[in-house]
């Protein structure tokens, strides 16, 4: 949306990660000071509501709009600088491929291919139907 585009609410308030609609914008500020007149006629409050609550309204907005950039910017993860030569932590390297095999040899070693499960299927199976 272009600078032009957007309400005149966003643009003062400057808010760079919320986009909040037309509509939204004019319950913000129109609303809130409807919402102030009612309250202020009702004698629920003074009539500095009716200034003070759009005020305070944009400045939750505007808040919110912070934290939410904040929010943006935490979640990035930082770029890792390059290591030495086969790092494992630099992608492409040789160490994680000699790992991977020297694991598979461990494991391969330490298995019986008589332990594996259809093996064990196969020899109960036998021992029943003898």
């Amino acid at each position: 949306m272009s600078r032009e585009a957007r309400p005149l609410y966003t643009r003062v308030l400057r808010l760079r990660h919320l986009r909040p609609s037309s509509l939204m914008c004019f319950l913000f500020f129109e609303g809130m000071i409807a919402l102030g007149v009612l309250l202020a006629l009702a004698e629920l409050v003074t009539w500095w509501a009716v200034p003070v609550l759009p005020v305070a309204v944009a400045g939750m907005v505007k808040v919110n709009d912070l934290v939410a950039g904040a929010l943006a910017a935490g979640g990035r993860r930082p770029e890792l600088a390059p290591g030495p030569p086969g790092d494992p932590a630099v992608p492409g390297s040789a160490v994680p491929q000699r790992a991977a095999r020297q694991v598979s040899r461990d494991l391969s070693d330490t298995l019986d291919p008589a332990d594996s499960p259809r093996q064990r299927f196969r020899q109960s199976a036998r021992r029943r139907y003898r």
